[in-house]
């Protein structure tokens, strides 16, 4: 049994723990996640205990300790990351023990989160340059799936808000007016519904997905801002640069030196 304490930057892997061992950790600032390939292991603390099914992700907060205990031979993926400023708010959860999270994904959703997991893994042991800011990334879409699931379990009710996001994803999107009509509303039901099923705007929704569209673009071409910025529909660099960071909490430019360094 061991009592082991992380206090760096991103790091985990694809381990395995032989049955009837059990560790202790403590996270001091990162945040740490654990994925769960089989139904061998379960965590506690001092007062309850978890048992952790396949498929399952755990979220948790430093600054708790925790029991890891393999009662076969448990496979799992885990990964320590710093929470950075534009995360804070969107990760919420349901804490089923203090500081803890937990969800178990079936169908597509398992199938994207254990392939971005494993994703990290293979970026983590070949470590070439600029492999955490893309690794960071991947677990941030792991963390905001995990996030939205528990806010929004259930598929969206409404099959013209469906086609909507279909349209507004697309690369031939029109005006919010044109989504509207083709989905057989107004443009203020349009607005209404999609707030009620999506929480943000039309035109919120449209420009995230360009400004995370832009992420790609940085990390893997050559495109300078002002190109990135007309790919991506904005009017211009400075607009551009404005609305990335304040969704992303760093500007473009430094965005792609962080990349890099």
């Amino acid at each position: 049994m061991s009592n082991d304490e992380f206090t760096g930057l991103i790091t985990g892997s694809k381990s395995r723990r032989p049955g009837g061992t059990s560790w202790f950790r403590r996270l001091r600032k990162p945040w740490g996640l654990l994925f769960s390939l089989n139904d061998a292991g379960s965590i506690g603390n001092l007062q309850e205990n978890f048992d952790i099914p396949a498929g399952t992700l755990l979220v948790y907060k430093p600054d708790y300790l925790y029991e890891f205990t393999a009662r076969e031979d448990w496979d799992y993926i885990w990964f320590h990351f710093p929470l950075r400023s534009h995360m804070v708010g969107q990760l919420d959860y349901d804490e089923i023990m203090p500081g803890l999270g937990a969800m178990t994904f079936t169908g597509e959703n398992l199938e994207k989160v254990t392939s971005a997991l494993e994703e990290i893994d293979q970026l983590e042991h070949i470590r070439r340059p600029g492999w955490e800011a893309l690794a960071l990334l991947l677990v941030e879409s792991v963390l905001q799936r995990f996030s939205y699931l528990q806010k929004y379990p259930n598929r969206l009710q409404h099959k013209r808000i469906e086609k909507a996001v279909a349209m507004l994803t697309s690369e031939k999107c029109g005006k919010i007016s044109s989504v509207a009509a083709a989905c057989g509303i107004s443009e203020p039901m349009l607005y209404a519904l999609f707030r009620q099923e999506m929480g943000c705007s039309p035109r919120e929704y449209r420009e995230q997905f360009l400004l995370r569209k832009s992420k790609t673009l940085l990390l893997n071409s050559t495109m300078g801002i002002d190109e990135i910025a007309e790919a991506c529909g904005m009017c211009d660099r400075y607009y551009f640069s404005n609305r990335f960071k304040k969704l992303f909490g760093i500007s473009p430019a430094a965005f792609r030196k962080s990349a890099d360094s």
